[in-house]
Parts: C-alpha cells; sequence; structure tokens
C-alpha cells in the first residue's frame, strides 16, 4: 500500500466533510468554537458530549476528524501534539489529540 499525500489526505479528509449530516457539522462546529473559547484543552470527547442533547449524528468519526482539521486550518483551535486515551466507552481509550483555542 502506498503512503497518501498531505494534499491526497486532505481531498479524502473533505469528501467525508462533505457527506457528513448538515445538522450535525453546525452543531459540532458550534460545540468546537464554544470550547476553544473556554480556553481549556479538549478533546473530540467533550464535543461528542455537548452534542448529546441535540440528537445530531454523523455516522462517522471520520468526519469528527475532518471537522477537527477544517478548525485547525482557520486558525480556531491547535495543538501541541499531546494525546490522551478517550473517555468514550465505544472508543475503547483509544489515544485522543488535545486541543485548544488558538
Amino acid at each position: 500500500m502506498e503512503a497518501m499525500t498531505f494534499d491526497e489526505l486532505q481531498h479524502l479528509l473533505e469528501g467525508t466533510l462533505e457527506n457528513a449530516d448538515e445538522a450535525w457539522k453546525v452543531w459540532a462546529y458550534q460545540c468546537i468554537t464554544q470550547l476553544a473559547d473556554a480556553g481549556e484543552p479538549f478533546t473530540a470527547d467533550e464535543v461528542h458530549l455537548l452534542l448529546e442533547p441535540y440528537g445530531v449524528n454523523t455516522g462517522s468519526d471520520n468526519a469528527m476528524g475532518a471537522l477537527f482539521a477544517r478548525a485547525r486550518r482557520e486558525g480556531l483551535i491547535t495543538t501541541d501534539n499531546q494525546y490522551r486515551p478517550s473517555t468514550r466507552r465505544e472508543a475503547h481509550r483509544r489515544m485522543v489529540r488535545i486541543w485548544k483555542g488558538a
């Protein structure tokens, strides 16, 4: 299997995000913005928690990663490449990136 270039990966992520549920994209990006503005480090786990009351779901965790990538490109968030185990049961304690407002 051949490695992907950065541009190919970006294109793949954007395609995933384009196919995501529109309501989910709006609410999830709002949650990322809210967490970034709070000034505390956060992960996708916190975004999932904030989304629960709205009942929106995209059906693909890849879309969440694509949304975080977009927020990073737009200068909303940044990372020091730190990780911690996910607290979400369905994530089975996989490592998730820690983000902060830019």
